[in-house]
């Protein structure tokens, strides 16, 4: 806790971190894969997209596959797999292993969302279970024209679309980094309510940027690790408040893997 610019006006740093939602998240997300596969046991996992969801779902896996692969077109995001039963490909060494026909999993799940992996390439495969992610958060013209996550969904023998959303709140996308900025922001109106509160700053940056402009994954990491709002109050023991806050908005956000039959 901090002084504003008289003694009166205490600054207020939330406990909860941007990363502390983030995980949140991609926990959610998780828990509905793990059980929508009821407990299978695989001996090649693929998972395509490492950024957020990607390396927390890998990690989760381990034990349930002899092999976990988390293939990115960013070679750069490498840096964020910590795991070394992790094997990590770029698209390059993906291709080449494709081509060489050393891939043949039996569970395949894709997180690229919007302009991510396209039917094609998924099409190389004949899993014993195909996870595809759908973006969507509501009906958006210009997302649903972009979304293709129904047309991945053709192989495999079991099928599922992973959908995730906020209860009783809009997002536009299904993905991480939109949830996690909505419910912060959302957060904040909230927050804004309490009394004693004069205004509440969202601690959020544009994450992609450095992580993809830059390719700065110890920045990035950096980042994420802050509070997740800063508070300007007459008051020290809103605290709680502010925390309940944003654990109602983060549990908003709910997953589940719905089964496709085609």
């Amino acid at each position: 806790m901090k002084y504003g610019i008289t003694e009166s006006v205490k600054t207020l740093e939330s406990k909860t971190k941007v990363v502390d939602v983030i995980h949140s998240i991609v926990e959610e997300k998780t828990k509905a894969v793990k059980y929508f596969l009821e407990g299978e046991e695989f001996r090649e996992t693929l998972i395509f997209g490492a950024y957020l969801c990607g390396h927390y779902m890998a990690s989760s896996l381990l034990n349930d596959s002899e092999k976990v692969i988390l293939v990115d077109k960013y070679p750069h995001l490498k840096d964020i797999v910590l795991n070394e039963r992790i094997t990590f490909m770029d698209i390059n060494t993906f291709n080449l292993a494709l081509r060489n026909k050393r891939l043949n999993p039996d569970l395949v799940i894709d997180l690229t969302g919007l302009g991510g992996v396209s039917p094609e390439v998924l099409s190389n495969f004949d899993p014993e279970v195909l996870i595809v992610e759908n973006p969507k958060g509501i009906y958006d013209r210009d997302i649903f024209q972009a979304d293709n996550s129904r047309e991945k969904l053709k192989t495999g023998r079991r099928k599922g679309l992973l959908n995730t959303y906020r209860i009783s709140r809009v997002s536009k996308t299904s993905g991480t980094m939109t949830l996690t900025i909505d419910t912060i922001l959302d957060a904040c109106h909230e927050i804004r309510e309490l009394e004693g509160v004069l205004y509440v700053v969202p601690n959020i940056r544009y994450y992609e940027g450095t992580l993809f402009h830059e390719k700065n994954v110890k920045k990035f990491i950096g980042e994420i690790n802050t509070p997740a709002v800063t508070v300007s109050s007459l008051e020290e023991d809103i605290y709680p408040k502010v925390e309940e806050i944003l654990g109602k908005n983060i549990d908003r956000i709910k997953s589940f893997v719905e089964p496709v039959d085609r």
